[in-house]
């Protein structure tokens, strides 16, 4: 019997096996040494991101050393009366960067936790320029709430604590749900409420509302955008508002543009929204006062706009 004919079919199809794995094998080790190259041509040498870090950790150095956050304001209007109700407080810095590019700068030179304080500290200051009785929401990481450093920091301001909500996001990785209960307890019995931002932007977000329980539910953008044409959103809105009647808490609408959304979420049983429709974001204390005016009203009735453009009136009521 010849080689050839030793050879059975199952033989052969077990060294196709082996060689069609060795080439899975060969074309996952490539993409390995690929990824690893564009890694290092992003990173560059080794000094060049040594001198990054040290360049990221003066720029952070000099906004802490000269306490240079400002504070942008953004209103949220009751649906139902057309009134503000309150007011979510956004750090701001002189170069323009977002706040979470800051932010994670601060963290990776080992300075989180001093952004966090003093980022807090300053929009707490801000409550005392609310001429109205609305609330003012603020970011507050989980580490600053369950050192302690939270509830030191508003003793210190003083403010209204019925008028203080501490705004959690979904971005925050919370390992320790226990420890932030005890210290949240300790605020939430003294009048301070809780918002859990973000709600659908991901599972982080359920999870922090099934666990915490919170007063407020900030839904995200995601959920939001063109909900008035989208079934599946509608649902989705709809089941956390049921949830919310069950919590006893509030539903916020975030990143509301069109009358369209406007109109659907009050529909669905929203409480209030948020959003450029509404007004943007500003540093401006004159606006402020003018956003806090007894006599302001925003009109969240006005018939739906189906076309789905954005109408952006930063500075006055739509009416």
């Amino acid at each position: 019997m010849t080689p050839a004919a030793m050879v059975t079919p199952g033989a052969l199809a077990g060294l196709a096996g082996t060689a069609a794995l060795l080439v899975v094998v060969v074309w996952l080790t490539w993409m390995l040494l690929l990824a690893r190259a564009q890694v290092r041509r992003a990173l560059g040498p080794p000094e060049a991101n040594a001198a990054r870090h040290e360049a990221a950790r003066q720029r952070v150095d000099q906004v802490l050393q000269r306490r240079a956050v400002d504070v942008a304001l953004q209103p949220v209007i009751d649906l139902t009366t057309g009134r503000i109700a309150g007011t979510e407080a956004l750090a701001r810095f002189a170069d323009g960067r977002p706040p979470d590019i800051w932010l994670a700068e601060a963290v990776e030179t080992g300075q989180g936790l001093a952004m966090d304080r003093l980022a807090f500290t300053t929009a707490l200051r801000q409550l005392k320029r609310l001429t109205t009785p609305c609330y003012l929401s603020v970011n507050a990481t989980p580490e600053l709430i369950v050192q302690g450093q939270l509830t030191a920091l508003i003793s210190e301001q003083r403010v209204p604590l019925d008028r203080l909500v501490i705004e959690l996001t979904e971005h925050v990785k919370i390992s320790n749900y226990a420890d932030l209960h005890v210290s949240l307890a300790q605020l939430r019995e003294r009048g301070v409420r809780l918002a859990v931002d973000d709600t659908g932007a991901g599972y982080a977000s359920f999870n922090h509302v099934l666990q915490l329980k919170p007063d407020i539910i900030k839904i995200d953008r995601s959920l939001i955008a063109n909900v008035n044409a989208d079934p599946a959103r509608r649902s989705l809105i709809t089941a956390l508002v049921l949830l919310a009647l069950d919590l006893n808490a509030t539903v916020v609408g975030e990143g509301v543009e069109t009358m369209a959304e406007l109109s659907t979420l009050a529909d669905l049983g929203v409480d209030c929204a948020q959003g450029y429709l509404l007004a943007r974001p500003s540093t401006e204390r004159a606006r402020w006062r003018r956003w806090m005016d007894p006599g302001r009203v925003w009109d969240t009735t006005q018939p739906r706009v189906d076309s789905g453009r954005s109408v952006t009136l930063p500075d006055r009521p739509l009416v």
